[in-house]
């Protein structure tokens, strides 16, 4: 069976592979011990959905006492400009 030659440019793709995966297999590892580390439930995309959307109700309510309004949730539909009130 005849020996195998490589070019330089193909020795540098195979090298460079293995170092990416084994970067890539190093993080998952600590990303896995990470989570292994903390009891708590890994957020979830919902979860952080619903934490922004509080988060802006919360702004809001806050503005509307600060400009000494009622706050009114927004039910969809068209809106005032000036008062802020839903049409």
């Amino acid at each position: 069976m005849p020996d195998q030659l490589y070019t330089a440019e193909e020795l540098l793709a195979v090298a460079a592979a293995a170092y990416l995966h084994g970067r890539y297999d190093r993080d998952v590892l600590e990303l896995r011990g990470t989570w292994a580390e903390h009891d708590e439930p890994r957020a979830t995309r919902e979860r952080l959905i619903a934490d922004r959307l509080a988060e802006m109700d919360r702004a809001a309510r806050t503005r509307a006492a600060r400009e000494g309004r009622t706050y009114q949730p927004y039910s969809g539909g068209p809106v005032d400009w000036n008062t802020g009130d839903n049409l």
